[in-house]
C-alpha cells in the first residue's frame, strides 16, 4: 500500500510541467539566458496602420491616386479652363483627339495578342448586346419616356410647347441614338482588367456603324434631314483607331521591341494618364461653355442623365448574367453599351438642327453626359476591378472539364 501510494505521488508530480523562464526575458540579462540555455529572440511588434496622420493620408493618396487624379483634373479645368479647349494652348484636337487616341490604340496593339484579337471578333454574344443595346434598346427606351413626358406630363405640369424642357428631352433623344465612343470605353476596360479585346472591337465596330446609323436614328426621333460626310468621319476613324492598331501589332510581332521591353511598359499608368488628359480638356470645354437654361433645370438634368447611367449599367450587367458571361465581358459591355460618343454627337446635332435657334439647348444633354459618363467610371474602376478579379469561371461542358485537367 505505501508503494502504491509513493507510485501515485511520484505521476501527480510529473503531470505538473515545470516551470520555463519567460519568453520575454530581458535581452540585456545575457548570463541568464546563458545558463538556462534558452536563445532569446527579439520581437519586434508593428500597429496596423501605424506611422500617424501624415503616413495614413500618404498611404491613402497612393491606393486612391487615380480618384484623387480625377478630381484635380476638373478643378484645374475649372480654375482656367481656356488652357484645355480647342485652340489652347495644349491644342487637345491634336495632342488628345489625334495622338492620345492613337497612343491608346498603339498600345493596345502591343500588348495584346493576335489571337485575342481574332477570338474576341468571334465573340458574337458579346457584340449582339453592345450594339443591340447601345442602337436599338436605349432609343427605344428613352423615345418612349420621352413621349410619354411630353404628351402626359409635361402638359400637366404647364410646360409650354417649344420651351427649354422640351428642346432638352429632344437632346437626349439626340444622345440616346449615338454610338459607344471609340477610347473611353477601352480605357476603363482595361483599367478593371475587362476584356480589352472585346472593348476595341465593339468601340471600332460601333463608330463604323454609327456613322451610318445613328444618322438614321436622329432622323426618325427629331423628324429632320441631314446629310452627314461620311467620307471624313470614317478617314478620321482610320487614322485615329485602325492603323495605330496595326502598327502596334506588327511592331509586338517584329523584332523592333524585345518581349521583355514590353514587360517593363508601364501600360495601365500610361492609358490612366492619356484618360486624365481626356478629362482635364473635356471639362475645359464644358467650363468654357455657357449653359443657357436655369440652374434649377440643369440639376434636374444632371439627375436625370445620372440616373439614366447607372440604370443603363444595372440593366447591362443583368443582361450579361442572364446570359452567363464572364465578368470581364460584362464590364467591357457595361462601359461600351451605356456610354455615348461625343464626337459623333456634335457634329450631327448641328447638322440636323442648323439654323433652329434652340440649337445650344439641344447640345446641353450631350455636353453633359459625356463628362459624366468619364467620371462615373473612372469612379467604380476599383470596384469593378476587384469584382472582376474575384470571378471564377466555372467549367460547362464535359470538354471544358476534360482540357482544364488536361492543363
Amino acid at each position: 500500500a505505501l508503494r502504491g501510494s509513493q507510485t501515485t505521488k511520484n505521476l501527480s508530480m510529473a503531470s505538473i510541467p515545470e516551470p520555463r523562464p519567460s519568453i520575454h526575458a530581458k535581452i540585456g540579462d545575457k548570463s541568464k539566458s546563458r545558463a538556462s540555455g534558452i536563445k532569446v529572440r527579439r520581437y519586434v511588434r508593428r500597429t496596423p496602420g501605424g506611422g500617424g496622420l501624415v503616413a495614413k493620408i500618404l498611404r491613402f493618396a497612393k491606393s486612391q491616386w487615380f480618384i484623387l487624379a480625377v478630381f484635380t483634373s476638373i478643378f484645374l479645368a475649372k480654375m482656367n479652363p481656356s488652357f484645355g479647349i480647342k485652340g489652347g494652348p495644349l491644342k487637345p484636337e491634336v495632342t488628345v483627339k489625334y495622338i492620345g487616341v492613337g497612343l491608346i490604340f498603339f498600345m493596345s496593339g502591343l500588348s495584346l495578342k493576335t489571337e485575342e484579337l481574332a477570338a474576341a471578333a468571334m465573340n458574337v454574344k458579346v457584340h449582339a448586346t453592345i450594339q443591340g443595346f447601345s442602337l436599338l434598346v436605349t432609343p427605344l427606351m428613352i423615345c418612349v419616356l420621352a413621349g410619354f413626358l411630353e404628351t402626359s406630363f409635361l402638359p400637366l405640369m404647364g410646360v409650354e410647347a417649344g420651351g427649354d424642357v422640351l428642346s432638352l428631352l429632344m437632346g437626349i433623344k439626340v444622345l440616346s441614338c449615338l454610338p459607344p465612343p471609340v477610347s473611353t470605353g477601352l480605357i476603363l476596360t482595361k483599367a478593371t482588367e475587362g476584356n480589352e479585346a472585346a472593348a476595341i472591337f465593339n468601340g471600332t465596330i460601333g463608330a463604323f456603324l454609327g456613322v451610318i446609323m445613328t444618322p438614321l436614328l436622329v432622323m426618325k426621333v427629331t423628324g429632320g434631314s441631314a446629310d452627314v460626310p461620311i467620307a471624313s468621319i470614317f478617314s478620321k476613324l482610320f487614322v485615329t483607331v485602325v492603323l495605330p492598331l496595326a502598327v502596334g501589332q506588327v511592331t509586338k510581332h517584329s523584332s523592333i521591341i524585345s518581349s521583355s521591353t514590353l514587360t517593363k511598359i508601364p501600360f495601365s499608368t500610361l492609358r490612366s494618364v492619356i484618360l486624365l488628359m481626356i478629362i482635364y480638356t473635356t471639362f475645359c470645354s464644358t467650363f468654357m461653355k455657357e449653359l443657357q437654361i436655369t440652374g434649377a433645370f440643369f440639376l434636374g438634368l444632371v439627375a436625370i442623365l445620372l440616373m439614366q447611367q447607372i440604370c443603363n449599367m444595372c440593366l447591362v450587367r443583368a443582361i450579361c448574367q442572364s446570359q452567363k458571361m464572364p465578368r470581364a465581358d460584362t464590364v467591357a459591355a457595361m462601359f461600351c453599351a451605356v456610354h455615348k460618343s461625343l464626337t459623333l454627337g456634335m457634329p450631327i446635332a448641328g447638322i440636323v438642327f442648323e439654323g433652329d435657334p434652340k440649337l445650344a439647348i439641344i447640345t446641353i444633354p450631350l455636353l453633359v453626359y459625356h463628362p459624366m459618363q468619364i467620371l462615373l467610371g473612372s469612379l467604380l474602376v476599383p470596384t469593378l476591378r476587384k469584382w472582376v478579379a474575384n470571378d471564377i469561371v466555372l467549367p460547362t461542358t464535359l470538354k471544358d472539364v476534360a482540357d482544364g485537367h488536361s492543363k
